[in-house]
């Protein structure tokens, strides 16, 4: 998600029962960016996502690609 979400985004996990729910971020904004662009951001995130689901509990990941 990006920064300016992160306050809806947890507080919706966390009445969803998921108070604890894994957040990585990737730069704002998206919407104007390229499908490669896009693709690039998400290649660059990747690693924090797989740490996300498969490594302990720690702070949110912040994503600057």
């Amino acid at each position: 998600m990006t920064a300016p979400f992160a306050d809806e985004a947890i507080e919706q996990a966390r009445r969803l029962g998921m108070p604890a729910s894994r957040v990585v971020y990737i730069p704002h904004p998206v919407q104007l960016l390229t499908d490669d662009e896009l693709a690039a951001r998400a290649d660059a995130a990747f690693p924090a996502v797989l740490a996300a689901l498969t490594e302990p509990a720690g702070p949110p990941t912040h994503v600057t690609a």
